[in-house]
């Protein structure tokens, strides 16, 4: 093509010859497709994130419109259209719109990771994400789907019959102009069914019709590269039939094989275009009236643009030299060129340069093309270079339109035709979209700048534009195209501006650097949708496409903008500070938003809005300034909420999902938040087993489209069950294995992981663990590994079977633990397979199990002691890879404070020292002592006894502030370090015991309200210093533990929901009453207390009085009324109180016989106690000394 370009200048505008005319353009004197490259910058950016979010639109009804009117007759079909468009704008979705604000934005990969030991994996890997849109998304698929496996039909009937033809009348010769008319009208016709390949399918696929940006299918790609094929041959055909044509029909035919390539669905397309112009301008050289004029090369630009998203592969040569945006900015670039040289004909309009914007454009944000720019490290510059040719391109595009429009032009005052509008709103719509998600260096091009750019292009010019479709002679059904193609072009400028900062956040990296950059972006977003809005209210009738409404993907993308803001990456002290501070939760803005787009836009939503705001949901628990202002449920009830609203509104039609997968995302998010907030136990293990049924309720009734559980589904379920340690865990466990193979979804270490932990010690119900069952799962892998290698023993598989015996207090076994040890080691020696590889949580695994094992002294202790001094010294002498972590060390403190050692605190001390020394050693923070250390080994000095342990543990805590104010942030203080202190105080019977654990609460709550949310008082700290005072001698201890107990109450009514008071806390302030010390006032205030304690425990829901409790009161009445008389109905209604609560035991008979024996002998015998009085009798749950 260059050359031709160079004869035809050479030889009708005496431009110099080759070498000459490309010192003049400034291009490189090369050949072929590299001569005249557009300029490369060096390489200096590389483009990350997700490919998914950026795929490109084909424009068919654009390249329709871009041709120029059809010959119809002027304004036919076209009268009052524009008058009736605001009765159909009503609550209208994009019928086209140009990039789907929700693709790739909030995609599975961005789900919290779980704990350690929990790798995860998002869907089903094995499924064919590149045919995820093709799956059915209603439960009347049936329909539809007929009907395009109708149209495949009648368009493979019509192919065939249109080739038969073709190929006919290529065996015969052409032998008068009846046949040059025949083979022009046949290349027509080839036009006409490329043509309508795309038209058609958006008619039938609602799919395509929603999502014209979605990259032809293998049957448009394959059909209408035959129809190129086949026209390019009949055009051979006439040239070298040996019938001479007339320079007109010659051109004609020329032009339409082109065009045929303008609409082939071919990653060779815009080459091949080039071909045929090569040939035309070498027949046609230096005949100024039959030589390709500006529109030819306006044909070549968008066959460019039709040359991304393809299945065909290119032919030898072929796609060489550059992507298809690379040739569209070098062609336009020389016609330029051309036209300054001297060719006033080849002069670059407006439409030039907004089909170069549409071809670069397609390239930037071609999902396939970006996948095979980051296969070639040298390419990834491309993308900012391209981009940034992409706006110079519109630089040129709007001086050509100030020509155009009379500033200063010939042009002045002419009309201009529709093509120029059409392309300028399709370009500026390009150059936002790009901008919107290529980081460029220049700061000045921003989607707001380009948005501002457009707002004043449409002001100025909506009249002229619709006047153009008035005037352009189109039927009525193709000016609704147009229409709607421009008005879906508008409103995808805004969408790519409201989802301009969150796209380029995550080019740039994973998220925002912080929650205050989310929420400038959220609140910039807000701005731009405001002003759609606003500019959207009562504009001229028959410019109203100009002028869109919000639709259902602004909405989305502004609670995709939201919901970003509580990322659980972004909650800092700092950060919750702010989210404590602002009028409007972002969360909440987010779900406020969609029940507005649900009222606005009832006939059918995209779910993934719906996705967005529970994912968002399923964030909060991350973010104390939200949880804690509420009931500790409200996430996990919020988001069942919206789980049912959203699969009712699916039930209805009223919902869609364009992914299969998105039902299966909202299932997880409320799987992953029922086992945070509940904590484990039996009520997460059913809420997850409902949730899991309806899952496969709707994966049935759907055909299978939509809510397929998935291996990460069942990875959450088995996590749960695991965490539960109830008795039935084991077997539920096995049921979801037998789940998972009903669909399909073969089990991976994951869920052989969580199968193991399901037979160990978790939860809170201490239920002893069943190491050989979890070893019997541990064979199965080892055997599955040695068939098949489908699956590893990984080291976390070894790690939780060897847990399962540190929990388990039947079986436990000090030599079975260290051969399982020995054996992964061997596996890693002889594989060097890093699955294998000992780490930290194994060695932590192994000291601890073998320190629990059973021994008739501390001789465990003694061996897990001699075990990590071992592991030291292998891996100092380099025998082993990895040293034993803080985990391992931190476990064996635990087990020191577990024991009974005479000497467990030197141990503990010597060993948190030895962390540190050990640390500064091998310059390894993983070992270097945190929190969790420091506050074991303060435990273990509230257990020792010692008279000096008040003062030893305040000097670690004191150290541990220091550290902290050093800059080591895992040394902080928590509240699991307070509460420890406080019991120190509690144990050493020293007078100001119960004012000192008061004084440390006072400090924690300030704390807490500056907001240092570490340090919130939880029920434990309360309940230890309540106690400090009840063991105390203080005479007033009764009234200040009550005082403690009413600071607690606030607490909680002020949305602390850890600060609840328990049945624990009660008994120690009864106690506190009963053992009162002093003189009669102060038993006086005493008695006031108990009977202000009875008060509490029957107005009190959250309390439940035990028979223990019932037995203090008695014995506390006993204690403080010395009068029998004054003494009886105190204690006949504390006996009362507990017959109708159904606790009457035996303990509670004898402290009435104690207290009331003259009560006690009119009781019926003990075989005649009526048993609803003891109906409710059960040990105690918990126990007075039950602190932390």
């Amino acid at each position: 093509m260059l050359a031709q370009l160079a004869r035809r200048a050479s030889s009708a505008r005496r431009l110099p010859g080759r070498a000459r005319r490309a010192a003049a353009f400034g291009l490189d004197a090369g050949s072929g497709a590299d001569a005249g490259r557009w300029p490369r910058c060096t390489p200096t950016h590389r483009l990350g994130g997700s490919t998914s979010s950026i795929r490109r639109p084909l424009h068919a009804t654009s390249i329709a419109c871009s041709e120029g009117p059809r010959e119809e007759e002027a304004g036919s079909g076209f009268g009052g259209f524009l008058d009736r468009r605001g009765q159909e704008n009503e609550g209208r979705s994009a019928p086209g719109s140009n990039y789907h604000p929700a693709a790739g934005a909030l995609s599975t990969d961005e789900m919290d990771h779980p704990e350690e030991g929990w790798p995860e994996e998002h869907g089903d890997p094995d499924r064919d994400a590149e045919n995820e849109h093709y799956f059915g998304h209603y439960f009347d698929e049936g329909s539809e789907e007929s009907q395009l496996q109708e149209w495949h039909r009648t368009k493979e009937e019509e192919l065939g019959r249109l080739a038969s033809s073709t190929e006919k009348m290529l065996g015969s010769s052409i032998a008068n102009q009846g046949g040059v008319g025949e083979a022009l009208g046949m290349m027509q016709q080839w036009n006409a069914f490329s043509a309508s390949v795309s038209a058609e399918l958006r008619e039938l696929s609602d799919f395509r019709r929603r999502n014209p940006q979605y990259p032809p299918s293998e049957f448009m790609t394959s059909t209408t590269c035959h129809a190129a094929e086949m026209a390019e041959r009949l055009l051979a055909h006439l040239l070298g039939g040996g019938m001479a044509l007339d320079p007109a029909t010659e051109v004609a035919a020329y032009q339409l094989a082109m065009q045929a390539w303008s609409r082939a669905f071919s990653s060779a397309s815009g080459d091949r275009c080039e071909d045929i112009i090569e040939r035309y301008g070498e027949r046609f050289g230096g005949d100024f009236d039959h030589m390709p004029s500006i529109g030819a090369y306006k044909t070549v630009l968008r066959a460019h643009r039709q040359s991304c998203s393809s299945y065909a592969p290119a032919r030898d040569g072929e796609g060489e030299g550059g992507s298809p945006g690379e040739k569209a900015l070098s062609l336009a670039a020389l016609l330029a060129n051309v036209h300054t040289a001297g060719d006033l004909v080849l002069k670059p309009d407006s439409e030039v340069y907004s089909l170069t914007i549409a071809a670069v454009r397609n390239t930037l944000l071609d999902s396939q093309g970006r996948r095979r720019f980051r296969r070639d490290e040298t390419k990834w510059s491309l993308e900012r270079d391209l981009a940034e040719g992409l706006v110079g391109a519109f630089e040129r595009m709007e001086a050509c339109l100030d020509e155009e429009l009379g500033e200063g032009g010939e042009a002045s005052g002419k009309e201009l035709s529709l093509a120029p509008w059409h392309g300028a709103i399709g370009a500026y719509a390009d150059v936002l979209a790009t901008v919107a998600r290529i980081p460029l260096d220049n700061e000045e091009v921003t989607t707001e700048m380009m948005l501002s750019k457009l707002e004043r292009f449409v002001d100025a010019n909506s009249q002229q534009i619709a006047g153009s479709i008035v005037k352009s002679g189109l039927s009525e059904d193709d000016a609704r195209d147009v229409v709607d193609d421009i008005q879906s072009r508008m409103e995808e400028s805004y969408a790519s501006a409201l989802l301009s900062g969150l796209i380029l956040s995550k080019e740039r990296g994973p998220a925002f650097d912080g929650l205050d950059r989310a929420l400038d972006n959220a609140a910039a977003s807000d701005s731009i949708f405001q002003r759609l809005a606003s500019r959207s209210q009562k504009p001229p009738m028959e410019v109203e496409f100009l002028f869109p409404r919000p639709t259902p993907d602004h909405y989305q993308a502004l609670i995709q903008c939201w919901s970003e803001c509580v990322r659980r990456s972004y909650s800092t002290p700092e950060s919750n500070a702010t989210m404590g501070g602002l009028d409007v939760l972002p969360h909440l803005m987010a779900e406020s938003l969609l029940k507005e787009l649900e009222v606005k836009h009832s006939l059918e939503l995209d779910g993934s809005a719906h996705v967005a705001v529970m994912w968002a949901w399923s964030q909060v628990l991350s973010w104390p300034a939200i949880y804690r202002q509420h009931d500790y449920h409200f996430a996990a009830n919020a988001i069942d909420d919206l789980l049912q609203r959203t699969m009712e509104g699916y039930r209805r039609g009223s919902i869609r999902f364009t992914s299969h997968e998105s039902v299966a995302k909202m299932y997880n998010f409320a799987f992953r938040l029922n086992s945070k907030v509940f904590r484990g136990g039996e009520g997460a293990v059913k809420r997850s087993l409902k949730l899991l049924d309806q899952m496969e309720y709707w994966y049935r009734e759907s055909g299978g489209a939509i809510a397929r559980p998935d291996a990460f589904t069942f990875a959450l379920i088995l996590k749960t069950i695991a965490k539960s340690g109830s008795e039935s865990s084991a077997s539920q466990a096995e049921a979801i294995f037998q789940r998972m193979q009903q669909f399909g979804v073969k089990p991976r270490e994951k869920h052989y992981l969580a199968a193991i932990r399901a037979h160990s010690q978790k939860g809170g119900k201490k239920v002893d663990s069943d190491p050989k069952q979890a070893e019997a799962i541990l064979q199965l892998v080892k055997e599955k590994y040695a068939a098949d290698k489908s699956v590893k023993p990984t080291v976390a598989l070894y790690t939780a079977c060897i847990s399962a015996y540190g929990g388990s207090k039947k079986f436990s076994s000090a030599p079975r633990v260290m051969e399982l040890f020995e054996e992964v080691e061997t596996l890693h020696r002889e594989t060097k397979d890093e699955a294998f590889r000992p780490d930290g949580m194994l060695y932590g695994a192994v000291i601890d199990a073998v320190s629990k094992a059973k021994s008739t002294d501390d001789s465990s202790l003694r061996q897990a002691l001699r075990l990590l001094d071992q592991m030291e010294r292998s891996f100092d002498a380099g025998d082993i890879e990895t040293a034993p972590n803080r985990y391992a060390y931190t476990n064996l403190l635990r087990s020191i404070a577990r024991s009974r050692a005479p000497d467990r605190v030197t141990l503990a001390e010597v060993l948190i020292q030895r962390m540190q020394d050990r640390s500064t050693q091998l310059q390894d923070d993983a070992i270097r002592p945190d929190a969790h250390a420091f506050t074991t080994v303060i435990q273990v000095l509230s257990h020792s006894g010692l008279d000096f342990a008040v003062e030893r543990a305040q000097k670690w805590l004191n150290r541990m502030e220091a550290l902290y104010d050093e800059g080591d942030a895992s040394a902080k203080p928590n509240k699991v370090t307070y509460t420890a202190l406080i019991n120190c105080w509690r144990s050493s019977n020293r007078l100001e015991a119960g004012q000192e654990a008061e004084n440390i609460i006072g400090l924690m709550e300030r704390k807490c309200e500056e907001g240092d949310l570490d340090v919130k008082p939880d029920a434990y700290v309360y309940a230890a210093a309540i106690d400090a005072w009840a063991r105390s001698k203080a005479p007033n201890k009764a009234g200040r533990a009550w005082d403690i107990y009413q600071r607690m109450k606030q607490q909680y009514l002020k949305g602390n929901l850890e600060s609840r008071p328990n049945n624990v806390i009660m008994t120690s302030i009864i106690k506190a009453c009963g053992y009162t010390w002093g003189g009669r006032e102060d038993k006086q205030r005493a008695l006031k207390v108990l009977l202000e304690c009875m008060a509490d425990l029957q107005s009190e829901k959250y309390l439940g009085p035990s028979c223990l409790t019932y037995r203090s009161l008695l014995n506390a009445a006993k204690a403080l009324v010395a009068d029998n008389a004054k003494r009886r109905p105190i204690a006949a209604n504390i006996f009362e109180a507990c017959c109708r609560a159904g606790q009457l035991d035996r303990a509670v008979l004898e402290a009435l016989q104690n207290v009331q024996p003259e009560l006690y002998d009119k009781l019926p015998g003990a075989a005649d106690i009526p048993s609803k009085w003891k109906r409710n009798v059960a040990k105690p749950k918990q126990s007075a000394r039950d602190f932390r």
